[in-house]
């Protein structure tokens, strides 16, 4: 934050302070004929936050708006994450000559210029960069092999800001869009694809699928929990999992294995099924992708039959799975995984 301003003769010299640990690739200056405008925000704590933007003077109007929802975009990720980790100081966007982009600098973002609408196009990349306040800035990554710590984090805060403002739908169309084959490597030390696609959109969808594996409730308190521990400090992959999996009561080993440490790409997935004289319906599945052989994971199976939709859960840990499901009718169709919780590929092969 500013301190003071001290001139002496044709210079004038600003005295800025920072009260918090700050990693040297999140220093910011910032230097133009700015507009400032400022917003006050009083956080999940009951203390002021000073909200403050610098925008070109052409771009004044549009800033105002673009920026408006801040406050908002804060309520939202505290509730999720935890209180603003940098209460005694600010938080600011800045514009910038970068052509496309933004920087998450610590409580100082910059902003492309291209992003001055004033018609808030750009939401998803504000809440984004906010995010990284928690996620790479206070909390900031032990080595760029993990990466995703920070960029899969914010990608995923987006999905989160959406679902706690428009519903779960919202959510679900948000991954859709970032839904990709990822083939190019492993997601921890994605070597000199650091800050490739794979990085933000696997890295978001791994926290998805995390998520659907131990619950919301446990999934809510692992973010707030780990955020709490590694606050100010750096932390591991490792780190990470150990937190997830002492408040999940689960092994994980085998889920942070193949979405992070040795699986490539995506689960491919296909199935089949009949329903036999018994009244059984036998469901085939197999695993079809390369590279990684066996993914271990739950899966929900949508039965449509006439007399309405049942939904089952199954664990698969095996290539090729027969599963036997009791049902008094034939169904109609019969669908894996409705509510797109896995980052896969699944098609039906009729028999």
């Amino acid at each position: 934050y500013l301190v003071g301003t001290e001139i002496k003769g044709s210079r004038k010299t600003y005295h800025w302070k920072t009260v918090y640990p700050i990693s040297t690739y999140l220093i910011s200056i910032n230097s133009a004929d700015y507009v400032q405008f400022n917003q006050s925000y009083t956080n999940i704590n009951g203390e002021n936050l000073n909200l403050v933007y610098y925008a070109f003077p052409s771009d004044f109007e549009k800033a105002v708006i673009d920026m408006e929802d801040h406050p908002k975009y804060l309520k939202v990720l505290e509730n999720i994450f935890g209180e603003y980790p940098f209460i005694k100081e600010k938080y600011g966007v800045a514009e910038f000559l970068w052509r496309n982009g933004a920087m998450e600098h610590q409580t100082i973002t910059g902003m492309s210029f291209r992003y001055y609408t004033g018609k808030k196009y750009f939401t998803d990349i504000l809440v984004h960069e906010l995010a990284h306040q928690w996620w790479g800035n206070a909390v900031g990554p032990q080595t760029w092999k993990d990466v995703w710590l920070n960029e899969g984090f914010a990608k995923y805060s987006e999905a989160l800001y959406w679902e706690k403002t428009e519903g779960f739908e919202v959510l679900q169309s948000s991954m859709r869009e970032i839904y990709g084959d990822f083939n190019d490597g492993t997601l921890y030390n994605p070597g000199k694809n650091l800050f490739g696609s794979k990085v933000y959109n696997k890295g978001a969808w791994v926290l998805h699928m995390l998520r659907n594996e131990v619950g919301d409730e446990t999934f809510f308190k692992i973010l707030k929990t780990y955020f709490g521990l590694y606050k100010y400090k750096n932390a591991s992959t490792d780190d990470f999992k150990n937190v997830s999996e002492e408040l999940s009561g689960k092994n994980l080993e085998h889920f942070f294995k193949q979405w992070l440490y040795e699986g490539t790409g995506i689960l491919n997935l296909r199935y089949s099924w009949i329903f036999d004289k018994n009244k059984n319906i036998i469901l085939r599945l197999k695993q079809n992708q390369k590279g990684f052989e066996n993914y271990h994971f739950n899966i929900d199976v949508l039965i449509n039959k006439q007399n309405g939709d049942e939904l089952q859960k199954f664990y698969i840990h095996s290539r090729d799975t027969v599963l036997t499901i009791p049902s008094a009718v034939k169904p109609n169709e019969i669908e894996l995984d409705p509510d797109n919780w896995l980052l896969a590929d699944i098609r039906e092969e009729k028999e």
